[in-house]
């Protein structure tokens, strides 16, 4: 038995020297790749001497592998789950801030339209205040010639209890009064109307010869031609060529142009810049002057527990 295997082995011996030799004759490069093949898997996984089963080095690796993709899986898995969750959260926080801003918007304009009411009711305010203020300067400008009126009562003279104002001159059943201050011959106006009065109309000699013995220096008077040169008029309407009364100094009215007033000279007054006050001047009407004021005396005809009433003498 011996022998039979001794010659089977030294048979199958030779057999695979003939193989060997007749692959290494036709394709050393295939027999190359094989070698290194073989040769690369004997370095990479030693096998058991008389053994031709798996690599159990491969299957451990291709396990490992399986085992580290499968555990990739898991965490992309847990991380998708993750990332949908706080989508969902997201997109509800997102709903909820648009719900709130939707009633932050509608607050604000509620807002705005109380600013609006507010403001209406701030200029409403103003405009109330505005007039109160004008009828309380009203209310204390009564109030003071409501003063002047009770002072009467001390000062009229025996005259039929008629009398002038404080500070005013009686002269024929009329009341003058003579300013201290300078102002164009409109303010002047102005002044006396301020005043129930109007700037002196003299009708008469003996007027004419009061005003100017109780002046020193020039006054306006009530006469101008503003709307229409060459015609002069009182401040009551009446035409100077209809009173009859007229007291111009010589060569005048002129009309100077030479005063620095391109309307020229519109406003009389008593007396000039070189004094003169016995007679009239025409001069701009810019100038400021002193001025007199004239009214009508008031008299005392009834007296009521409420206070003196007075009227303008006729």
């Amino acid at each position: 038995m011996d022998d039979i295997y001794s010659y089977a082995e030294k048979v199958f011996f030779d057999l695979e020297e003939r193989q060997a030799a007749d692959l290494f004759k036709g394709d050393q490069d295939i027999y190359a790749n094989a070698a290194e093949q073989e040769s690369g898997e004997k370095q990479n996984c030693p096998v058991a001497e008389n053994s031709g089963a798996p690599c159990r080095c491969s299957l451990a690796l291709l396990a490992v592998l399986c085992l580290a993709l499968l555990g990739g899986l898991t965490a992309l898995g847990f991380l998708y789950v993750q990332k949908s969750n706080r989508s969902d959260a997201l997109e509800e926080e997102n709903r909820e801030l648009s719900i709130l801003l939707s009633s932050v918007k509608q607050r604000l304009a509620g807002t705005e339209r109380k600013l609006e009411e507010l403001q209406v009711r701030h200029r409403n305010a103003s405009e109330t205040l505005s007039t109160y203020r004008d009828i309380k300067r009203n209310l204390e400008e009564l109030q003071v010639k409501h003063r002047d009126l009770w002072k009467i009562i001390s000062h009229y003279n025996a005259m039929d209890g008629c009398a002038c104002l404080t500070g005013w001159r009686l002269h024929q059943g009329k009341c003058y009064f003579f300013s201290t201050e300078k102002m164009h011959w409109s303010q002047s106006q102005e002044y006396c109307a301020s005043k129930v009065a109007h700037l002196v109309i003299i009708n008469n000699q003996q007027e004419q010869n009061f005003v100017s013995s109780s002046i020193r220096e020039t006054h306006w008077i009530g006469l101008s031609d503003r709307d229409t040169e060459g015609q002069w008029v009182w401040v009551d309407g009446t035409p100077l060529d209809r009173s009859g009364t007229q007291y111009w100094w010589t060569k005048e009215p002129d009309n100077w142009m030479g005063a620095g007033d391109p309307s020229g000279e519109d406003c009389a007054a008593l007396g000039n810049n070189n004094k003169h006050p016995t007679h009239w001047f025409d001069g701009s009407c810019r100038n400021m002057k002193k001025f007199v004021c004239e009214t009508r005396m008031l008299c005392a005809t009834i007296l009521s527990k409420s206070g003196p009433e007075y009227l303008v003498s006729p």
